[in-house]
């Protein structure tokens, strides 16, 4: 059993805003702002909400849901829709960066990150697109089609946590 298995994951649920949003090459697919809520589902699965605002379309829909669930050998994604993401979070600063590969001619990649908040959801626009994703992750038809999240697979795509560098007295 690796040390990691040996120790739980860190607590990521919380909410976090958009600290900084950025593409190589150089784009406007990016968001010019975003909230992230991580919440408990139970005691091995979180569910992840994205609410965002497009740089280059503001008015665009922006914003998706996650399920992850915990395992031995660490916390992962769901393995629907993620294929393009990497999670990583630094427990000692409480940042999320999510990096996105995109699909687009030039091959852009997306470096968001995202900074722990305490302060309440205000501005209209994420308000409206958070209860969207909370209300789809628990459409009856997507339950339907699937399956409840406990069933489903989580193998690919492991949420990366950050090592805290070891210093000596």
């Amino acid at each position: 059993m690796n040390a990691f298995a040996q120790t739980p994951a860190p607590n990521l649920v919380g909410d976090y805003n958009l600290a900084s949003s950025t593409t190589v090459p150089a784009s406007t697919w990016g968001y010019s702002k975003g909230r992230i809520s991580i919440k408990q589902l139970d005691d091995r699965h979180l569910l992840i909400l994205f609410a965002c605002e497009w740089k280059r379309e503001p008015k665009a829909v922006c914003g998706d849901h996650y399920f992850a669930q915990q395992r031995d050998d660490g916390l992962y994604l769901q393995d629907m829709n993620t294929d393009a993401l990497r999670l990583y979070f630094d427990p000692a600063t409480r940042k999320l960066t999510i990096i996105s590969r995109g699909y687009d001619a030039k091959e852009s990649v997306r470096h968001d990150i995202f900074s722990a908040t305490s302060a309440p959801l205000t501005d209209t626009a994420l308000l409206r697109r958070m209860k969207r994703e909370q209300a789809n992750a628990s459409d009856k038809e997507n339950l339907r089609v699937f399956g409840p999240y406990q069933k489903r697979d989580y193998q690919n795509n492991r949420i990366e946590f950050q090592r805290q560098s070891i210093t000596t007295p």
